[in-house]
């Protein structure tokens, strides 16, 4: 009797762990450890009322909204078509095991630094992690380290990727409020201000 179950039984824990890493994969790609987010330019955020692309043209979720309910590229949000128009990081849902080997070390990328106006753009980039200082990695070669700006122009519907590490000091670390920062877009040749993106660090632990 029990050989003709173990293949069921065996099936079960094999599904129950499939959906045990993807929930933990879910919640490490979308609030902790190392939160994948997209980022638009330009945007309402921005300082210039430049012209984007309308609701349909990039397809994601914006397809699927009404002409007449269209209000605009958001600013950016978690994975591909971040809705949410901010990043809201909490530490306090990292692991046991990575605050055992990595404590307090972080990583934010964006894969979809995309441009959705009507025009090329050669952009510099600013993120303000309350005094933090992160370190930057690209495979694109098209980056100058120096400036933060890229060396080509991004032309409407392409994007553009980007890596930061960095280690939050534990002082910092144990406030319920770790950081209140952003990650500024601007075009690299006029200075003006593209994107806006709000990028809070909480921990919810310490609250």
């Amino acid at each position: 009797m029990f050989k003709k179950l173990l293949p069921w039984l065996l099936g079960i824990l094999g599904l129950l762990f499939a959906v045990g890493i993807g929930l933990w994969s879910k919640n490490l790609f979308t609030q902790s450890e190392s939160v994948h987010f997209s980022v638009n330019f330009p945007t309402v955020t921005g300082d210039v009322a430049a012209q984007t692309m309308n609701c349909c043209d990039l397809g994601g979720p914006w397809a699927r909204i009404p002409e007449k309910d269209w209000k605009g590229y958001p600013a950016g949000g978690v994975l591909v078509w971040g809705t949410e128009g901010a990043i809201l990081l909490d530490v306090g849902q990292e692991g046991m095991l990575k605050r055992l080997i990595q404590p307090n070390f972080i990583n934010l990328s964006t894969h979809w630094l995309r441009n959705v106006g009507v025009q090329p753009y050669q952009i510099r980039l600013e993120m303000d992690l309350c005094g933090i200082e992160p370190e930057w990695e690209t495979f694109e070669s098209a980056w100058d380290p120096a400036t933060h700006s890229t060396t080509r122009e991004i032309n409407p519907g392409e994007v553009f990727n980007m890596d930061w590490y960095f280690h939050i000091p534990d002082e910092q670390f144990n406030q319920p409020v770790v950081c209140e920062g952003q990650l500024e877009v601007f075009d690299a040749h006029q200075g003006d201000s593209l994107t806006q993106l709000p990028i809070v660090i909480i921990n919810s632990r310490a609250q």
